[in-house]
């Protein structure tokens, strides 16, 4: 279910409370909510799932290092009460799929990120996603073809794009020479129209090129 659906009905709860402070747990355990309070005021598109009731949650660990795009860490929520949802603060810097009570944020993107997970009766806890700036490992995009000759009219190719930022666009100015199937993806199919080498181009997110040659004879 789309969790902004979901929420919404506690923006609307939340108004009529005013100013009530609502016990939560933290991920520190000890009730300090400033932590959460930005996150939620942050993405206002987000409601705020916290409500009342007693107990403490948290996340471990607290804080963890991700230093490379593709690198994970594994969060466990303590306390609280199943379903447990879980969310990232930046979309745009990782995500997170949660199984019961243990998340596996994936770094999409170096940069600072917050994890944030809920059980069923609003208990909230919040950890942090940080890189090491020594350890981060910078990959330049590339890309490859398999095969990189195709002899015939209808031969095929994989064309794929790694490193970088996805996701990946490709693009083949020459399409009487032959074209992809899909013009997105960190993996896509290439075939063959005509007779004559072919350039196709990827791009990733940082706009960085790198042009692949088919030898078409």
């Amino acid at each position: 279910m789309n969790k902004r659906t979901v929420w919404r009905w506690v923006v609307v709860a939340g108004l009529a409370m005013g100013a009530a402070q609502l016990p939560i747990g933290c991920d520190s355990g000890t009730g300090d909510s400033s932590e959460l309070d930005n996150y939620f005021a942050t993405h206002p598109y987000v409601s705020d799932p916290r409500q009342g009731g007693s107990g403490t949650v948290s996340i471990t660990p607290a804080s963890a290092v991700v230093s490379a795009v593709g690198g994970h860490a594994v969060f466990t929520f303590n306390g609280g009460s199943e379903p447990i949802t879980w969310d990232v603060a930046d979309s745009s810097k990782g995500s997170i799929s949660g199984s019961g009570n243990q998340g596996v944020y994936t770094a999409t993107a170096i940069g600072q990120n917050d994890v944030v997970a809920y059980d069923r009766d609003g208990h909230a806890a919040l950890a942090s996603v940080s890189t090491s700036s020594s350890n981060v490992t910078v990959v330049a995009l590339s890309a490859s073809a398999a095969p990189t000759s195709l002899a015939a009219n209808g031969d095929a190719a994989v064309l794929t794009a790694s490193g970088g930022k996805p996701p990946y666009s490709w693009f083949v100015p020459e399409t009487s020479l032959g074209n992809v199937a899909s013009s997105t993806g960190a993996s896509v199919g290439y075939r063959r129209i005509s007779a004559g080498d072919n350039i196709i181009t990827v791009t990733d997110a940082n706009h960085d090129t790198v042009t692949l040659v088919i030898s078409q004879p």
